[in-house]
């Protein structure tokens, strides 16, 4: 070893190393950061995308609902109509079904017609 002639490193050499790991550093360190704001973007773009579509949603449904007012108003008159026809058609019903029972005083006014005898009863119409 005595025998090999020393041979001093370049400290223009070794300044350059230094300076490469440094610029290595920072590289790799922006490279990291670069990933995170893309990852970053990336979600936000699709918070974006969300709030579009959900804002979309939002103004659909509302025009729905304007939409949908007058119509359920018409329903509930509609409902109400058939409610008071039904109403009128069970009244109607009992009526017909009442006067269509045999009285015995009619029964017998009957057989007095077929013999000459007696006035036929006069028949009431339903009240409206």
């Amino acid at each position: 070893m005595k025998n090999r002639p020393h041979f001093r490193p370049n400290p223009y050499y070794e300044d350059l190393e230094r300076m490469e790991e440094a610029v290595m550093s920072i590289l790799h360190n922006l490279e990291m950061e670069n990933t995170e704001i893309h990852e970053n973007n990336h979600k936000l773009q699709k918070e974006i995308t969300f709030s579009r579509n959900l804002l979309s949603q939002l103004l659909m449904e509302n025009t729905c609902r304007k939409k949908l007012f007058p119509l359920k108003q018409e329903s509930k008159e509609v409902h109400l109509d058939c409610a008071l026809n039904q109403k009128y058609l069970v009244d109607f019903n009992k009526k017909d079904k009442d006067q269509q029972r045999p009285d015995p005083a009619s029964s017998g006014l009957r057989k007095c017609k077929r013999a000459g005898i007696g006035h036929t009863p006069v028949r009431e119409l339903p009240e409206e």
